[in-house]
């Protein structure tokens, strides 16, 4: 699903919207009680929704938002394919950038057994939600367009940092420079997406940009302007490295057993790694 999500320009504020973001994410319930009704969300004439007859797809969605989706289709396929179905796959049309994960509830009612491309996040996703094992693993970066930058932490200080607010590394950053003695911090800017963190790097308004790996990957694919930007080493700060997968309903524990297997034998066999070479997309397989 959509993985770039809100980042702010004025610290107080943007931190505020990270917490309205999680507030969207429905409670979660100790795991030996099912949810509740009023846990799971509610989609318009629900009860007319029957169980399908056609047993031999595989309705899986994508979402054209996501930097992935054309790897993600490719996987998706991999999947139908190890499991004798045929694909079909259902692309999610939204002008919204910011999604509320209940959408994701309607989607897998009405439309697909699987929705690709979600960041493995553990307690994440409410319980109505499962989550499929990883099929591949890729992470957030530093990008710049100093050449005389080899890492972060050859950054001087006082040359400000874009990040995208709310992310596992920007809260990462922010703890690190939290740490540090107030004369010893880079300036951080929080974007509300990583298209606007890019955006910033390029208009010259940041020195250096945090954002997901494959955004950056995709704005290189379809803008020129974006090639003379480039990756750099993360040091001082650890990699941030998020496993990618398939999220599915909680009670289709089936589905999610035969998903789960078919991902297995497609890492085992090289086809996912073929996959992400094909489109040198900034990932690994999963091991």
């Amino acid at each position: 699903m959509p993985v770039a999500f809100a980042l702010p320009r004025l610290a107080g504020l943007f931190l505020a919207l990270a917490l309205a973001f999680t507030a969207l994410l429905p409670a979660r319930v100790s795991a030996q009680q099912e949810p509740e009704f009023y846990d799971v969300p509610f989609a318009q004439n629900q009860w007319l929704i029957g169980r399908r007859l056609d047993q031999s797809q595989l309705r899986y969605c994508i979402d054209h938002r996501d930097p992935d989706w054309q790897v993600d289709d490719a996987i998706a396929n991999a999947i139908a394919g190890a499991l004798l179905l045929e694909p079909k796959p259902y692309v999610v049309e939204s002008d919204i950038v910011l999604e509320d994960i209940t959408r994701v509830y309607k989607l897998l009612l009405e439309q697909c057994d699987i929705h690709m491309g979600f960041k493995l996040i553990p307690d994440g996703y409410p319980d109505w939600l499962t989550i499929s094992r990883g099929y591949y693993d890729t992470g957030y970066v530093f990008v710049t367009a100093d050449p005389n930058l080899k890492s972060l932490a050859d950054l001087p200080l006082g040359k400000p940092i874009g990040a995208t607010i709310g992310t596992t590394a920007h809260i990462k950053l922010v703890a690190y420079l939290t740490a540090q003695p107030a004369n010893k911090r880079w300036p951080t800017y929080p974007y509300g997406t990583n298209d606007l963190a890019l955006e910033s790097l390029l208009k010259g308004e940041v020195s250096v940009a945090l954002v997901w790996a494959p955004s950056f990957w995709e704005k290189q694919q379809a803008d020129p302007a974006y090639a003379k930007l480039r990756i750099i080493d993360g040091k001082p700060l650890p990699p941030t490295t998020l496993s990618v997968g398939a999220v599915m309903l909680s009670d289709q524990t089936f589905m999610r057993a035969a998903i789960d297997q078919a991902i297995t034998a497609l890492l085992a066999d090289g086809t996912i790694q073929s996959i992400i070479d094909k489109y040198k997309f900034p990932a690994t397989a999963k091991r």
